[in-house]
């Protein structure tokens, strides 16, 4: 499995100073792309598949000097595999009450708790989705409630939430790197 970054950044019009960049994730019948935001860090990358693992830490100036961060992941799951479907259906971890599922929402099912860590309040929204291309995925966005969290914080970590899911394609057929585009492949 390959990742790959386009060299073509997409820029949104009225955007902050910032561009996003459109990876894509090679699967054994196609692949899958998604956007993500030039300033997330990426803490972690595992682009081999059964299970296909990316977190990225979102900035957020509150919680420089804390042990707190705001966390996307996303996890791509091969389900013709047992360690993939092992994986996919693996109940969502409880950080509080049991989530509950909300209304489906583009082809995912939305789940939303909270909890402490570090006794620090966390939302977090899970989402769920199969036929993503030929594998299932998983998004979880997880964020603290700090004193210094600009004000609108909250409404704008669940539209980076909703924003990251609409970007999320699956694609079936072979894989052809548009022109511009970087393959990068694991070691």
């Amino acid at each position: 499995m390959k990742i790959l970054a386009a060299l073509s950044w997409l820029l949104a019009l009225g955007a902050p100073a910032h561009a996003d960049v459109q990876l894509k994730v090679v699967t054994a019948k196609g692949y899958v792309a998604f956007v993500a935001v030039d300033d997330w860090h990426v803490l972690t990358m595992e682009s081999r598949l059964p299970v296909a693992t990316v977190v990225f830490q979102l900035p957020n100036p509150a919680d420089e000097g804390t042990p707190e961060s705001t966390n996307l992941v996303l996890i791509l799951y091969d389900l013709a595999t047992r360690k993939g479907r092992t994986g996919f259906e693996q109940p969502i971890p409880q950080y509080g009450d049991d989530p509950k599922p909300e209304t489906a929402a583009g082809g995912w099912t939305l789940y939303r708790q909270s909890g402490i860590q570090n006794s620090t309040q966390y939302t977090v929204l899970d989402a769920r989705r199969t036929a993503v291309a030929d594998v299932a995925a998983s998004v979880r966005l997880a964020w603290p409630h700090l004193p210094n969290n600009p004000q609108d914080y909250d409404a704008r970590m669940e539209s980076t939430f909703r924003a990251f899911l609409d970007s999320i394609e699956g694609h079936l057929g072979d894989f052809k790197p548009s022109k511009g585009e970087v393959v990068r492949r694991p070691r």
